[in-house]
């Protein structure tokens, strides 16, 4: 892509673009995440675990020395001990490679919240495109991936310097010893560089993976065009917004729409329902309600009640409520009077006005009769 087509993309990434890149498998990874994970996961079986199975395996390996003389030679005494040998083998080792694959899994996992793409998988022409191929071995991505490739080299190098320095003044280096220390010695050696290699890797990682993720938010950035592309896909054709609009005024018309228009407050989801309550002191022993809906028709009641004046108060807990349990026509639940009562109290004193000319409207909404 070309410079003037980058610095066209000024506009952050809708949540269907970045759907369709997930189901792609496009996420920001560093691949040195899910090394690091490994490493620290096979470094703590070592640590932890595989000191008392190598006393097992050497025990089990002195037992074979001692008693050469009574393995015997047939098929069966050699397939036996060699049984003995691998099962012995496979305690220390199934668990280890059991904790890296967990830890790969999940060093992977935290980068692509743990969501499968099978997409990912399917073969991609721009992976086979000369082309692309040029630009990912000599262009900016690949000088940065060199970068954190000499990171890579800089922490091993690392490693073995930094150990150099703890160690330089143990006694193994400069004084007669016991063949016994040599054991200790070594494993404390490996225990302090695989330590130090770990928390170097971990750093590098962390910083490739902010690279990554800052050319992934890069790419994703979408230019203005492309964003009132896909805003023009997602609105409704006219002709379907005419016919919904006709469907919730045959939902909602004659009295209904009166009903709502001289109600005295109307409590939605905000988006979802819309219910319209009615109180008139001296006729209702409890506020009614005069009209309900969710979606379309929750949309049409809003829109009378915005055209009218009468008061609206979100509060999705007690909208909710209402859509379920109330009943057009009907007192609301005993459950809800004193938070309704609260909502009308509330209504009462920022409408004052509105409540001022209700009553002449009411008298004027009423049918007559013939």
């Amino acid at each position: 892509m070309s410079d003037v087509d980058k610095s066209s993309k000024t506009e952050p990434p809708t949540e269907k673009k970045l759907s369709e890149a997930r189901a792609k498998g496009n996420y920001a990874k560093a691949p040195e995440i899910s090394m690091t994970f490994t490493l620290l996961a096979g470094f703590l079986v070592i640590l932890f675990y595989a000191p008392g199975k190598a006393e097992d395996i050497a025990m089990f390996t002195s037992s074979i020395f001692e008693n050469l003389d009574s393995i015997t030679a047939s098929q069966e005494g050699v397939a036996h001990t060699l049984t003995e040998s691998y099962f012995t083998l496979a305690l220390i080792v199934l668990p280890l490679l059991l904790a890296c694959w967990v830890a790969a899994a999940v060093g992977e996992g935290l980068q692509t919240g743990f969501r499968l793409s099978p997409k990912a998988l399917e073969p991609t022409l721009s992976k086979m495109n000369p082309i692309s191929g040029f630009k990912r071995v000599f262009g900016l991505k690949a000088l940065k991936t060199f970068g954190v490739d000499f990171l890579k080299f800089f922490a091993i190098g690392s490693v073995v310097w930094i150990t150099l320095l703890i160690f330089l003044d143990d006694p193994i280096f400069y004084a007669p010893i016991a063949i016994q220390y040599l054991p200790q010695f070594i494993y404390k050696l490996f225990v302090v560089m695989f330590a130090i290699l770990v928390l170097l890797l971990l750093i590098v990682a962390i910083i490739h993976y902010m690279i990554k993720k800052k050319e992934h938010n890069d790419d994703m950035k979408m230019t203005k065009d492309e964003v009132k592309e896909e805003r023009k896909s997602k609105e409704v054709a006219p002709e379907v917004k005419s016919a919904q609009r006709k469907k919730a005024m045959e939902l909602l018309g004659g009295q209904g729409a009166a009903d709502v228009a001289t109600a005295d407050v109307v409590v939605t989801n905000p988006t979802h329902y819309a219910v319209a309550l009615r109180y008139e002191k001296g006729m209702d022993l409890a506020p009614v309600v005069v009209a309900k809906g969710e979606n379309l028709l929750a949309r049409r009641i809003k829109i009378i009640a915005k055209e009218h004046e009468v008061p609206m108060v979100e509060n999705k807990p007690v909208a909710q409520t209402l859509f379920a349990l109330g009943k057009v026509g009907q007192p609301i639940p005993y459950a809800l009077f004193q938070v309704v009562a609260e909502i009308l109290a509330l209504v009462y004193k920022t409408h004052a006005y509105y409540f001022h000319r209700l009553k002449a409207r009411r008298l004027l909404a009423k049918p007559t009769a013939s």
